[in-house]
């Protein structure tokens, strides 16, 4: 009995160690924070490597905050602080530096675009409409358009299109948008449930 007790330890570690490898560490979740907010980059980052996502996101932290010109400042007046506060550039630099703040307030104010993470509740699998939130017609597809795409296993790639209408979705053999792809589009979510234009 004590012999399979400590042969059932370690499977139990093991299992824990892979769950807890699978997880993001907080290096990654501090550059997905920055990532899903910003409009360049929070459709495409989630399909990224961590490694991939760390050192974009952590550059993306030193361009959107005002580390530059701040830097600027600081050398500038820690060499000559007399000439800097002379110097006609000085006000030039500091309204430069108050717009910085304004880009990074706009860009942290942003509603991040994710999958399967805290900030927002999406799907994994689409539910074909089992409840709606929008009466929108262009978010409910022709019944001709989903004969079309009933025998198809996988939507076919959307390629970053923005589509008129869930019917021309399906005409194309696209549907189960996500909301990280950037064809989603809210107006063809019929249940906001971040899967646009659901079979």
């Amino acid at each position: 009995m004590p012999a399979n007790k400590r042969t059932a330890a370690p499977a139990r570690t093991q299992q824990d160690t892979t769950a807890k490898a699978s997880q993001p560490n907080v290096l990654v979740k501090g550059a997905d924070w920055l990532l899903s907010r910003l409009p360049w980059f929070k459709y495409r980052y989630m399909d990224w490597s961590y490694p991939r996502r760390i050192a974009v996101g952590y550059l993306m932290w030193l361009v959107v905050l005002p580390v530059i010109p701040i830097g600027i400042m600081a050398i500038w007046y820690s060499r000559d602080p007399e000439g800097f506060k002379k110097s006609p550039l000085m006000p030039v630099l500091l309204a430069i530096t108050a717009a910085w703040f304004g880009g990074a307030g706009w860009v942290f104010n942003q509603t991040p675009i994710t999958d399967g993470t805290s900030y927002a509740s999406v799907k994994d699998i689409a539910d074909g409409e089992t409840a709606t939130s929008t009466d929108k017609p262009d978010a409910v597809p022709s019944d001709t358009s989903k004969a079309k795409v009933a025998a198809q296993k996988t939507s076919k790639s959307t390629g970053g299109r923005k589509f008129e209408n869930c019917t021309a979705a399906f005409e194309a053999g696209v549907f189960d948008i996500k909301r990280n792809n950037q064809s989603y589009e809210r107006r063809l979510d019929r249940d906001n449930d971040g899967i646009a234009c659901e079979r």
